[in-house]
């Protein structure tokens, strides 16, 4: 599991937004939604809903 994937979760919780989090961390929207994505799956849950 990557560490700035949950960061990056983090912040999208915080923000409550993928936008804004992307914004902050210099993402586009595209990466920060298939980051998450990539993150529930190898949780094997869903994080947010979206």
């Amino acid at each position: 599991m990557e560490t700035d994937d949950l960061l990056l979760f983090v912040r999208v919780a915080e923000l409550r937004s993928l936008t804004a989090a992307g914004r902050d961390l210099r993402l586009t929207p595209a990466v920060v939604s298939s980051r998450l994505i990539r993150l529930e799956k190898k949780l094997g849950m869903r994080l947010l809903n979206r």
